[in-house]
């Protein structure tokens, strides 16, 4: 018997392993393993649990009407896993197991566990490299090394894409007759002990079925306009499929196929390759991830910027974190967060560089508040767009670049449309005012003035930075760690 191994892939379409189960000789079964106490240690947002476990309902279904059964357990931690595994092929007879790899520290240790565990059981295991489109170590640079800047990256992407990329296939039909998903009470118990606020899942729909909805959609409405139109928070211009992409619900590769052929339409090109950009972006991260462990310790990426000493203003944090800092479209986006778990991307950089550079708290604290909220909170991702913003991490971002918040709001919010619905005590000022409310502070006498002044902030963070290069390149230049 063939096993599949399901974990953030809750998908039957575009599934590499599943399909190869599916091909290989005998019949098929699944598992999948609960982690509520891994969730809790890597800080997994209650919404995002939330999203997981009704996904995995519906696969549990799909799989029972093709007539295979997802055995659903609780490990606890992924510690438990390796034996609850090697136990379970014992009991189900499984001669080989087969998974979409996973790329965290903690993921990796797992899975090295797991093969060992399996190989003393005498069962093979095979992984794919399903979450991504270029798996994370194929790419080099003319030294041998990982790819840390992402222009370099995505042209040899792109290159090795036009002659690599397989079109994802229907899994094979699976020969057995329908079966009951039994386990379906075990996930809707887990589910009970999830504790969400209706007012967050009613603007989401977990599973396979709503994310290709939502792809096709996208695709056919917004696609095309997706450069001219992404930055600004006020649209509906951006997929929003980030959900899907992190639980696995969609497969990066069918994202892929839909815009390779949205581009044969000469209105849609534009739009399709600069959404395949973002795509590389999530490519990138996961093979930085994959190669540089230290990032999974919550270690900076440029070594020298773990010797900054961040302020720990905690009334600043506070400020920050419920969105009333005084900014417009910072506070907007803070509280689209917390009321939605989703942030738009544009907003992810505008409030990050805010938090790290003018208020010059850690990024780690904000990597934290961020998956603590977000139904698409995913490591690679959240910390790479974390660490770029506070330019302690990859990629050529001088790190004096600071997004000035009032510009930001009156470039991608010049109507403050976005601002007004999220802060709703400024919805009746004018399209200027709106942006420095400061200025007129007798009409909107409840919202709070800046907590800080923009001005001086580059200079700050210029001299800060060059203060621990040059302390760290005076140590190791006399022989110290």
């Amino acid at each position: 018997m063939n096993l599949v191994w399901y974990r953030n892939d809750l998908r039957i379409h575009a599934h590499r392993a599943l399909k190869e189960a599916l091909q290989a000789e005998g019949p098929v079964t699944a598992v999948y393993f609960l982690c509520d106490q891994q969730w809790d240690e890597h800080g997994v947002a209650p919404l995002r649990r939330w999203y997981v476990l009704h996904s995995l309902i519906e696969l549990g279904e799909q799989l029972a009407a093709r007539g295979i059964t997802l055995h659903v357990q609780d490990a606890g931690d992924f510690s438990r896993i390796p034996a609850m595994l090697q136990d379970f092929t014992q009991q189900q007879g499984i001669s080989q197991v087969f998974c979409s790899r996973e790329y965290p520290l903690n993921e990796r240790r797992r899975d090295k566990a797991v093969a060992k565990a399996l190989d003393d059981a005498g069962v093979s295991i095979r992984g794919f490299d399903d979450s991504v489109l270029v798996p994370p170590a194929t790419l080099r640079t003319g030294k041998g090394t990982p790819y840390t800047v992402f222009s370099a990256y995505k042209k040899r992407w792109d290159v090795w894409l036009d002659s690599h990329f397989q079109q994802p296939e229907l899994p094979g039909k699976a020969s057995a007759k329908p079966v009951a998903f039994a386990d379906r009470a075990v996930v809707e118990s887990a589910l009970e002990s999830v504790s969400v606020a209706e007012s967050l899942t009613a603007h989401w729909q977990p599973g396979e079925q709503a994310a290709a909805t939502q792809l096709e959609h996208f695709v056919a409405r917004h696609l095309g306009q997706y450069r001219k139109l992404r930055d600004f928070p006020s649209l509906t211009a951006t997929s929003g499929l980030s959900a899907a992409l992190s639980a696995g619900t969609l497969s990066p590769a069918s994202c892929y196929l839909a815009a390779r052929q949205a581009m044969a339409d000469a209105g849609a090109r534009d739009g399709a390759a600069c959404w395949i950009g973002e795509l590389a972006w999530r490519d990138f991260y996961r093979q930085i991830m994959a190669q540089y462990p230290r990032l999974s310790w919550g270690r900076a990426f440029r070594p020298e910027t773990d010797l900054l000493k961040w302020d720990s203003d905690d009334a600043l944090f506070q400020a920050w974190c419920e969105g009333r800092t005084g900014y417009p479209l910072v506070d907007a986006a803070m509280r689209q967060l917390v009321a939605t778990g989703w942030m738009h991307n544009r907003l992810r950089m505008v409030t990050a560089m805010f938090l790290s550079k003018h208020l010059w708290q850690d990024w780690r604290k904000g990597e934290a508040f961020f998956m603590a909220h977000l139904i698409d909170g995913d490591f690679a991702a959240n910390n790479g767009g974390w660490q770029w913003s506070a330019s302690t991490g990859t990629d050529a971002v001088p790190y004096f670049r600071v997004f000035n918040p009032i510009r930001q709001s009156q470039r991608f919010d010049a109507e403050g449309h976005f601002i007004a619905r999220w802060v709703p005590e400024l919805k009746a000022l004018d399209n200027k005012t709106i942006h420095e409310p400061w200025k007129q502070p007798l009409l909107v006498p409840d919202y709070p003035a800046p907590v800080v002044s923009h001005a001086g902030v580059r200079e700050r963070v210029t001299q800060a930075f060059k203060a621990v290069k040059k302390d760290y390149d005076d140590n190791h230049a006399q022989g110290g760690n």
